[in-house]
């Protein structure tokens, strides 16, 4: 097989991570492929996985690009560097995004993220050996609602656990933490993709959710039941810190905490139907995704 070169923007961020789990499925000896940083390799297919927003910008030059990007740029730029470069594909890891893309592209194509193969070798514990009630998984920014989660866990008195840094645990510690968990908190406001919401439910473990962006294609409880899903009751155009335009999708405070009671109000044999249809689900899109990968190249 010809060499394969993965170009992430830096060590230890989110792209870098979804790379490394896309080789544990592709190569996990890593015989024939490598990560660079911001650089192709002569004579390698060269793969760039980044923000697409950034990436459109500013790119490097690869021949294959896996994107996604909470940001909204779409209302200002009419033509982006990329297109001088002529990509011969672009993957983007949600249908919000997509829908971007297309608006300069013509070879944008749905190809969701992998989560690590080791998710795949455990089974769900019942219910009543999940000692947490609620998890955050992830940085702790304004976007991904760790407010709502924090004011939420202190007013229902629930047993909430969080990570701060995505990476602060080793996969073997988040699998053991999350396995043990009831649901994942996903009312994050903004996401281009979401590793975390596949990973837990290819665990078995349930998300509540937000009814917008990348979570329309990936949260998998919403098309099961709308009840432990909130529908947002508006968008706005948000900058961060650093002038970064993030398109946001704002849920009701109140809505969140009756999504919440009425997940808490089921019984274990409804919430292992729920469980055993988001495990199943998401491990199908996996598998899927992994094909359609190969395929590609």
């Amino acid at each position: 097989m010809k060499r394969i070169n993965f170009i992430v923007p830096r060590i230890g961020d989110s792209f870098y991570y979804s790379t490394k789990y896309v080789i544990s499925w592709l190569d996990p000896s890593r015989y024939f492929t490598s990560i660079s940083v911001n650089r192709p390799v002569i004579g390698a297919l060269n793969i760039r996985v980044n923000d697409m927003w950034n990436e459109f910008r500013r790119p490097v030059r690869a021949g294959i690009y896996w994107l996604d990007t909470p940001l909204y740029y779409n209302d200002i730029y009419k033509s982006v560097p990329l297109q001088r470069l002529k990509p011969r594909k672009i993957f983007v890891a949600s249908t919000w995004n997509l829908e971007m893309c297309r608006q300069y592209f013509g070879n944008c194509e749905l190809l969701p993220r992998l989560v690590h193969t080791l998710y795949f070798i455990y089974k769900p514990l019942p219910l009543s050996r999940r000692k947490y009630d609620l998890a955050f998984i992830g940085v702790k920014w304004w976007r991904k609602g760790y407010d709502l989660f924090s004011r939420i866990c202190n007013e229902l008195g629930l047993k909430c656990w969080e990570t701060g840094n995505y990476r602060k645990y080793s996969i073997y510690e988040l699998i053991d933490r999350l396995r043990r968990t009831k649901y994942l908190w996903w009312f994050s406001l903004s996401e281009g993709f979401g590793l975390p919401l596949l990973e837990a439910q290819v665990l078995g473990v349930v998300p509540l959710c937000l009814e917008a962006h990348a979570n329309l294609d990936y949260c998998f409880t919403c098309k099961y039941d709308r009840n432990l899903c909130v529908k947002p009751v508006r968008e706005e155009i948000k900058l961060d810190s650093i002038g970064q335009r993030h398109r946001i999708w704002i849920p009701s405070y109140d809505s969140i905490v009756e999504v919440i009671k009425y997940a808490f109000s089921l019984r274990e044999k409804e919430y292992s139907r729920i469980s055993r249809y988001v495990r199943a689900r998401s491990r199908k899109l996996i598998l899927s995704a992994f094909s359609k990968f190969i395929s590609s190249i």
